[in-house]
């Protein structure tokens, strides 16, 4: 049965050059499966053109060819031959296009003209540029198939009140259905909530574009961290209400208590680990893999305890691997050498971006230590933690200085 359909799909689908691409993509282990299986001949030629058909004209893969051709089965390439000319004539790359149909297949059956021109005439309209435009479509093509009176016009009016342009671009790429809910549905409630607590507008704008799956929790879970967060007393005009707000929605009751217990496991009281997610709140959002080895090497190897973090949770968040551990390997170093003095802030160090720390303690003390570039580079093993020295040394080497 198989020798017949590659004749017909060669005939109907491959001009010039492709013989050779139809025969191999024909006799795949996918293919014959779908041809031994199909219900007879005629449905066999119809799948197979339309598999073909996805992977030469809108350049899919075979699997997404195959996924795309079990929603779409094609008898004529009339419509889909219109949508692609469309997408390539509004400024499409093959990649966003070949990307745009293997999300939304049904998207080629789509009356270019009377469906897909007008959202993009409106888009652009709205000030959204062509590269911009097709970014945030390839994303989402679920846009290009919402109504355009019943989602797309009313979301983008809902946006404009709270957002430029430039914001709307920025927010849509991290939250794509933004451009195709019900945002009145979706946000409005929310959005009334927390003006009731006195979050200010501008603070909401921030949250929907840094944390816009809060906005995606039902109403009860959404209310409920509402009252957590109230009931920690985050004053509702500072950023972090909104990070311990959407980190409470993120992480559920029995992760939140695992996490707690984690803590508790370096010596945190209960108290200690709500005080730090009150100075970091996303130091509940790390998984506990990250939780074991931050606290590990800050409590058992450095020889700081938990001061440094008690005092400093966000050190929590950086890496360990990249940052901590280098900058920490270095100015061990320097300082069994007395090359600085003992306030040194570590916290500090660790924010310095990396060509300034480079600089100043690598380069600066280089003929000094020469080492000191090795030591830098993970080349020497392991540091010993400061408070494992030599009796005669400081004690309070790399102490984070107060505030």
């Amino acid at each position: 049965m198989l020798r017949p359909v590659c004749r017909n799909l060669i005939d109907i689908v491959n001009p010039r050059g492709l013989i050779e691409t139809h025969l191999r993509f024909l006799q795949s282990p996918s293919l014959k499966s779908i041809s031994t299986t199909s219900d007879g001949d005629n449905t066999c030629k119809a799948s197979d053109f339309t598999v073909s058909y996805f992977m030469n004209s809108f350049g899919l893969s075979l699997d997404s060819a195959l996924k795309a051709s079990k929603s779409i089965n094609l008898k004529t390439t009339e419509k889909p031959d219109s949508v692609l000319l469309f997408l390539k004539n509004q400024g499409f790359t093959n990649t966003q296009i070949a990307k745009l149909v293997s999300t939304c297949p049904r998207l080629v059956m789509s009356n270019p003209d009377k469906i897909l021109k007008p959202k993009m005439d409106f888009l652009r309209g709205a000030g959204i540029s062509t590269p911009d435009l097709t970014q945030i479509l390839s994303k989402n093509p679920s846009i290009l198939t919402s109504s355009l009176e019943k989602r797309i016009l009313p979301a983008m009016g809902f946006l404009k009140d709270m957002f430029g342009i430039k914001d709307i671009i920025s927010v849509t790429n991290r939250a794509r259905w933004l451009l195709h809910s019900n945002l009145h549905e979706k946000l409005g409630a929310k959005i009334a909530a927390l003006r009731d607590q006195g979050v200010p507008d501008y603070r909401i704008s921030t949250m929907i574009k840094q944390h816009p799956g809060v906005f995606l929790c039902n109403r009860d879970k959404f209310s409920e961290a509402l009252m957590i967060v109230k009931e920690m007393r985050f004053d509702p005009l500072s950023s972090f209400f909104c990070s311990a707000l959407a980190t409470v929605v993120a992480v559920d009751k029995s992760l939140w208590e695992e996490k707690m217990e984690l803590y508790r496991s370096f010596g945190w009281s209960e108290d200690d680990v709500v005080s730090a997610f009150k100075r970091q709140p996303e130091v509940m959002t790390l998984s506990k893999d990250k939780i074991v080895r931050m606290m590990d090497f800050f409590v058992k190897e450095s020889g700081w305890g938990l001061s440094i973090v008690s005092r400093y949770p966000k050190l929590l968040l950086l890496s360990l691997e990249k940052t901590i551990i280098p900058r920490y390997s270095v100015i061990s170093v320097l300082m069994s050498r007395e090359l600085l003095n003992g306030d040194v802030n570590f916290y500090t160090i660790c924010h310095l971006k990396e060509e300034k720390f480079f600089e100043k303690y690598v380069i600066k003390y280089q003929v000094k230590v020469p080492q000191v570039m090795q030591v830098y580079q993970g080349k020497m093993g392991t540091v010993l933690p400061i408070s494992r020295r030599n009796k005669g040394e400081p004690k309070h080497y790399c102490q984070p200085k107060t505030d």
